[in-house]
């Protein structure tokens, strides 16, 4: 055999497997351009996705937030609430404590012990009045002697 047939028939044999593996990297090229068309398509789809669950996440965020605003509106409420309740304690505490027979005798006294005081009072208004009219009565009596 010559070499150039034998150099032909090399050259062939390398061109047959050159064109086999250029047609297998073909069509994985093409299978990779089906998949990469696929995944932009369902990419697409995800993307409207993505937009929905960042719109849910942001109202969710809102209602968390007008939550925790309400939250420690009805904490302040509930400390008034409490305070109200504390003083109404005492104020039933304390008119418990007036309510018993005994409290009720000692206001009782106490309250006679300032009627006293006063009728005490008035009766000495009442005498120095008296007084003076009876000085003036002799005052105008001496006038109309004279």
């Amino acid at each position: 055999m010559r070499p150039e047939t034998a150099a032909f028939r090399e050259l062939d044999t390398l061109v047959r497997n050159l064109s086999d593996q250029l047609a297998g990297v073909r069509r994985r090229a093409l299978a990779a351009e089906a998949r990469t068309r696929e995944l932009e398509q369902i990419l697409a789809g995800m993307t409207g996705k993505l937009d929905e669950v960042r719109q849910q996440m942001e109202d969710t965020q809102a209602s968390r937030d007008a939550a925790v605003v309400q939250a420690k509106t009805l904490e302040a409420q509930l400390a008034a609430a409490r305070g109200e309740v504390q003083r109404v304690q005492a104020a039933v505490a304390e008119l418990s404590a007036k309510a018993t027979p005994e409290a009720r005798d000692q206001e009782l006294a106490r309250e006679n012990e300032r009627l006293k005081a006063r009728l005490g009072e008035a009766r000495e208004k009442a005498a120095q009045l008296s007084e003076k009219v009876r000085f003036l009565r002799q005052q105008i009596g001496l006038g109309a002697d004279r």
